[in-house]
């Protein structure tokens, strides 16, 4: 068998790993709104749009990425111990190869890892109680499907991706594109709905015979003429509650948001029942990528954390939370705390049931007195990817139980701050409304005595 000569600039190319790259992702887009809108343009992306690029230690000592030219040292090995790197322009105009540090989603993932935390399918978290939703890995065979997968055959079968767009979340513009392309598959389309009605008469007069005894193996096939199709055809197009699951069975169409209340009266083109691995995919989109998003591919909770000493425990080791705001009333309404925990936006599950003296510092109000910020001890639940590409993490206080084998010591608030004139000998307090020169104590004497022993400040 002859082999295949490339050329040289071919064989270059094939060997390339930065030919090799992914193109980039489009950045996520905020939803149109009349409000102002405050946001930073170095702030981390909720996910990676990029491809990260790091570079071996013997490469790394010459600034060597394996790019058109070396990176300068004082923008990658003179800034962290590990660089990595991201793209955003090879070659620009100015002749040089525009990069930023990836450090970013990078860590955010190996602490992620670290948690040892299974993805699990969206599901609403109600604030209100302790009960947490069912743990549904997206990687079962029964949920893990697309609109190609050979799964969706199986009764029951779900699947995270449709052929067709997900209409409550199009613009009219692309509707409109999207209904142009629609009219040129009519041909097809029709044919699939031929199809789809002699099923459904063939499905009725096996029943018609099993009811009356006659032998199904002599039945024929069932021959559907064309004006039995088009009389079929007016009585779906007269009738949205039947025309509805036959146009998105036929498009494959994600399944819309459930209709408002005050439209149920009214006729309207009614969808079937979600096929969709989660309903909460319905609410906001089937997701961009797969539900897991590759972050980790673990299947469930079952895992045993062995201490050294301790044995067998029943949590997890507790991770450290730092409370980025505190709750309260945050743009005219009343807010949860949110927290960090690995470099993850948490809303703190059980900030409405905290009571005054087991909350954390800094969690009821803003707590400046603390170094380094406020923290507390938190044991993560849940973990999950929306539809949008964002990490949502679910954790609960950790419990003394948790914290015991690790010797963990929550912060605690100090509430008996003591001035150091109060610790003095002194036992007058001068009076703040006079001036800094005739500011003298009233008793020069410790051991002088007063029937008042602390004067008024007016």
């Amino acid at each position: 068998m002859a082999t295949v000569r490339l050329s040289p600039a071919a064989n270059l190319l094939r060997k390339s790993r930065l030919f090799a790259l992914p193109p980039a992702l489009p950045s996520p887009q905020e939803a149109a709104t009349s409000r102002a809108v405050f946001q930073s343009e170095t702030a981390t992306l909720p996910h990676p749009i990029r491809q990260s690029i790091v570079t071996p230690a013997s490469s790394l000592s010459r600034g060597d990425w394996g790019l058109k030219r070396p990176l300068p040292a004082k923008s990658t090995t003179d800034r962290s111990s590990r660089p990595v790197v991201r793209v955003i322009e090879l070659d620009n105009f100015e002749h040089v190869t525009d990069f930023e540090s990836a450090a970013d989603h990078t860590v955010t993932l190996e602490k992620f890892q670290e948690l040892h935390m299974p993805l699990s399918l969206p599901s609403k978290v109600n604030y209100a109680t302790t009960i947490v939703p069912r743990h549904q890995s997206p990687f079962e065979t029964a949920v893990d499907n697309t609109e190609s997968s050979s799964g969706l055959a199986r009764p029951g079968a779900r699947q995270f991706r449709h052929a067709g767009p997900w209409l409550a979340g199009q613009t009219e513009a692309e509707f409109e594109t999207y209904l142009r392309q629609v009219r040129a598959r009519k041909p097809e389309l029709m044919q699939k709905l031929r199809e789809r009605f002699v099923v459904m008469r063939t499905a009725e007069r096996r029943k018609r015979a099993q009811d009356n005894g006659e032998d199904l193996a002599a039945l024929g096939p069932v021959e559907v003429s064309e004006e039995e199709f088009q009389a079929r055809l007016r009585l779906l197009r007269a009738d949205p509650f039947a025309l509805g699951p036959a146009v998105f069975e036929l498009l494959d169409l994600p399944s819309p948001p459930a209709i408002p209340s005050d439209r149920i009266g009214h006729k309207y083109y009614q969808s079937p029942g979600t096929k969709l691995s989660s309903a909460e995919y319905a609410v906001s989109g089937p997701p961009k990528t797969h539900p897991s998003a590759g972050l980790s591919y673990t299947r469930s909770h079952a895992l045993l954390y062995n201490h050294p000493r301790f044995g067998p425990q029943a949590f997890q080791k507790p991770v450290e939370a730092r409370i980025l705001r505190p709750k309260g009333r945050f743009k005219g309404r009343t807010s949860k705390a949110i927290a960090g925990v690995g470099g993850i936006a948490v809303e703190d599950l059980n900030a409405m049931t905290f009571v005054e003296q087991g909350a954390p510092a800094g969690l009821a109000t803003f707590d400046a007195s603390t170094p380094g910020g406020s923290k507390y001890w938190v044991t993560p639940i849940r973990a999950s990817v929306d539809s949008d590409g964002r990490i949502g993490l679910a954790s609960y206080r950790a419990s003394a139980t948790a914290k015991a084998p690790y010797r963990i010591d929550e912060q605690r608030k100090a509430t008996n701050i003591i001035s150091d004139a109060a610790r003095g000998d002194q036992r007058s307090v001068p009076r703040l409304d006079l001036a800094r020169s005739a500011r003298k104590p009233l008793y020069n004497s410790p051991h002088a005595r007063s029937p008042f022993p602390f004067s008024a400040v007016l």
